[in-house]
């Protein structure tokens, strides 16, 4: 199994709940997520990762990220040895293909929604994505399929964040709140809605990618660390 690797973006949080009392994440909301690349890096974003994961085909779910017991120190290595966090996916209805898996803590369960040209409406720029079950806050991240291209005023990789809504539409916003967004064509094809809630912990790359046949499970068991030398990172 690759080794787990932190984000930067996690020991500065982590720094956070340490030394000045943040709100440490909800433990049943960390979750693993695939993609099939091998070019994220732990200075590598938020909208990054969530772009580079796998649509939601052939079995694809994000999957709760079970923890191992308590941690250790081992005292040969000078290092504490965090649980080791276990996790599955299935194939199913085709194979899957990945090459790196990233946790992400406070994450929602839905890693993205399809929509198309035809429920964007530049007048209202509003989005019609039916029991879409966002809520006023969440953060989003748009892509265009194959052949697509996202209305304008959307810019892909960008995070926004979701407003005004109602059960099947809503507006977007800047990521923090501000003026909506302007949304001036429908665009073009299918488009993907993809969840950006939460904050990337770790990530573990494959040396090749890996496919996974139809009926067929993969387990992840990646170790994380800490080392005693100083500053807080991952191997």
């Amino acid at each position: 199994m690759p080794t787990g690797i932190f984000a930067n973006t996690w020991i500065s949080q982590s720094a956070k709940v340490l030394f000045r009392g943040a709100t440490p994440p909800d433990a049943s909301k960390f979750r693993l997520a695939l993609a099939n690349t091998a070019t994220l890096g732990r200075t590598s974003s938020l909208a990054d990762f969530i772009t580079s994961e796998l649509l939601p085909n052939n079995g694809y779910i994000r999957a709760i990220a079970n923890f191992g017991s308590d941690g250790i120190y081992d005292t040969t290595d000078q290092r504490h040895e965090l649980p080791i966090i276990s996790a599955s996916f299935a194939a199913s209805g085709g194979s899957l293909q990945f090459q790196t898996a990233f946790l992400i803590a406070d994450s929602t369960a839905v890693a993205s929604k399809s929509f198309n040209s035809f429920n964007v409406n530049p007048t209202s720029d509003r989005i019609t994505i039916t029991a879409h079950g966002y809520v006023n806050g969440d953060k989003l991240v748009f892509t265009p399929d194959v052949m697509g291209t996202l209305p304008s005023g959307i810019v892909a990789g960008t995070i926004y964040q979701v407003a005004s809504i109602t059960a099947n539409d809503f507006q977007l916003q800047p990521n923090g709140g501000g003026t909506t967004i302007d949304i001036t064509d429908t665009g073009s094809g299918t488009f993907r809605a993809r969840s950006a809630n939460g904050i990337i912990v770790a990530y573990a790359v494959e040396s090749s990618p890996i496919t996974l046949p139809d009926g067929q499970g993969y387990s992840y068991q990646i170790p994380l660390v800490v080392l005693n030398s100083g500053y807080v990172t991952g191997s």
